[in-house]
C-alpha cells in the first residue's frame, strides 16, 4: 500500500476510535513498548539507550516487524544520551539482569516553594537545575556547554527524523500533533514526576499545602498556559491525537486531593482540547477508578484514556464516553498460547470498542525479555487487521 494512504488512514482509524461516532474500518493497534523491542531485535540495553542510530533503526524495525498503528515511545521517554551529556547519571543500565533504574527524583526541596513562587525561572535555573544535572554549575568549561548542547540537539533530531521515517517508510503518524497541539504535563505532575517525587509530595500535602497550591498556580500560568492557549483545530490532522498528557499522580491522593491539586489545571485543559474539537491521548497509569466520577464529566468524542491497573470491562461501563487504551495482558501475550491470545483480542474488541472507543495494546509497558512472546504479538496484530 502506499504510504501516504495508509498514514492517511491510520490517522483516521484514531479518529474514528476517539470520536466514537461511527463504527471504525479497524480497531487501532499500537505498542506500550520499552524496552522489549531491543531485546527481540537482539540489542543489549546499553547499546540501544546509549547509540542514537539503533534506536532510530530498532524502532522501524520494531514497526515493519509487528505493524501497529501508532508507537507510545520512539527513545524519547528515557533520553539518556542528552541527561548523561550534562552530568545526570541516575539511570543505571544493568545489562545483566535487563534493567534500568531508577531513584526518585527529589530535586526540588521543601525551602524552594517560596522563591519558586516568587520568581519559578530563576529558581529553577539557580537550585534545581544545578541539582539534577551536575556539571551545570559556575565555573562550567565552555566545552563541556558545547558538547551538551550539540548532543541535545542531535538527539531531537534524531527523534524528528524517527517520526519522518516511521510517516515515509511505514505509513505511522506521530502520536500527537507538534504544531496544532502539543504535549502538555499539568502542575501536579511536574512536581509527582520531575521535582519533589512520590514521598516528598505526599509530605508537602499533608505539611503544607496551601504551597503546593501556589506551585500549581504560578506553574501553570509561566510553563502550560501558552501551550494550551497555543492548541488550534485543524481540519486536516497529521497525528494520532492532538495533544498528548499525563496523568499519574491521581494513584498517590485520595478524590478530595484530586479534585483540590489536579482537576482544575487539568480540565482546562480539557476544556480547550474541546473547544478546538481535539482529541487527547491521557497516559493514566496505574488506577483511576476512583476519581472516575471527574472523568464521567469529560464529554464524548475527545479523550482517551490509557487502562493499565484497572479491569478494562468494568472501565468501559464506568466511562461509557471515553476511549479506552489497553485491553491486553501482558500476562496473557507473554505465556499462552496464540489461540488464546487471539480469543481474548476478540472478546476485548467485541465487548469493548466493536463500534469504537478503543485502541488496543498491552496493559502494561514491556520491558523485560519475558514480558512478550513474539510469536502471540505476530498473531494478535494478524487477527487485528484482518477482523472487521
Amino acid at each position: 500500500m502506499d504510504q501516504k494512504k495508509a498514514l492517511d488512514e491510520r490517522i483516521k482509524l484514531f479518529d474514528d476510535a476517539v470520536r466514537m461516532e461511527q463504527k471504525p474500518k479497524r480497531v487501532p493497534f499500537v505498542t506500550n513498548d520499552a524496552f522489549w523491542r531491543y531485546y527481540d531485535l537482539g540489542y543489549t540495553l546499553s547499546d540501544a539507550l546509549m547509540d542514537k542510530q539503533k534506536i532510530e533503526d530498532a524502532n522501524i524495525e520494531f514497526q515493519k516487524r509487528y505493524q501497529f498503528d501508532a508507537m507510545l515511545d520512539i527513545g524519547d521517554r528515557n533520553p539518556l544520551i542528552m541527561t548523561r551529556s550534562l552530568g545526570n547519571f541516575e539511570y543505571q543500565i544493568n545489562d545483566e539482569n535487563n534493567t534500568l533504574m531508577l531513584a526518585e527524583q527529589n530535586h526540588f526541596h521543601e525551602d524552594d516553594y517560596d522563591s519558586f513562587i516568587k520568581n519559578p525561572l530563576k529558581t529553577l535555573w539557580e537550585n534545581v537545575i544545578p541539582r539534577k544535572y551536575t556539571y551545570f554549575k559556575n565555573g562550567m568549561s565552555l566545552q563541556t556547554l558545547q558538547n551538551t548542547l550539540g548532543e541535545f540537539l542531535a538527539y531531537d533530531q534524531s527523534i524528528q527524523r524517527t517520526n519522518q521515517r516511521l510517516a515515509s517508510e511505514c505509513g505511522v503518524p506521530p502520536l500527537f500533533d507538534p504544531l496544532n497541539g502539543a504535549r502538555i504535563y499539568p502542575a501536579f505532575e511536574a512536581l509527582y514526576n520531575f521535582l519533589r517525587g512520590m514521598k516528598g509530595l505526599s509530605r508537602d500535602l499533608r505539611k503544607i499545602p496551601e504551597k503546593v497550591l501556589a506551585f500549581n498556580e504560578v506553574y501553570h500560568n509561566t510553563f502550560v498556559k501558552g501551550l494550551v492557549d497555543g492548541i488550534k483545530h485543524t481540519d486536516s490532522p497529521s497525528s494520532a491525537f492532538t495533544v498528548f498528557t499525563i496523568m499519574l499522580s491521581e494513584n498517590m491522593i485520595n478524590p478530595k486531593q484530586f479534585e483540590k491539586f489536579f482537576w482544575p489545571q487539568f480540565k482546562e485543559l480539557a476544556d480547550k482540547v474541546v473547544e478546538t474539537n481535539g482529541t487527547m491521548f491521557v497516559l493514566s497509569e496505574g488506577s483511576f477508578k476512583h476519581v472516575s466520577e471527574y472523568l464521567q464529566e469529560l464529554p464524548k468524542g475527545h479523550f482517551c484514556f490509557y487502562v493499565e491497573m484497572d479491569d478494562i470491562f468494568e472501565t468501559r461501563k464506568q466511562l461509557p464516553n471515553l476511549c479506552l487504551w489497553g485491553g491486553l495482558p501482558v500476562s496473557l501475550i507473554s505465556r499462552g498460547t496464540k489461540q488464546e491470545c487471539i480469543d481474548y483480542t476478540k472478546r476485548v474488541i467485541d465487548e469493548v470498542g466493536r463500534d469504537g472507543g478503543l485502541i488496543l495494546c498491552t496493559d502494561k509497558f514491556t520491558s523485560h525479555p519475558s514480558d512478550c512472546n513474539r510469536e502471540n504479538l505476530l498473531a494478535i496484530s494478524e487477527f487485528i487487521h484482518n477482523y472487521q
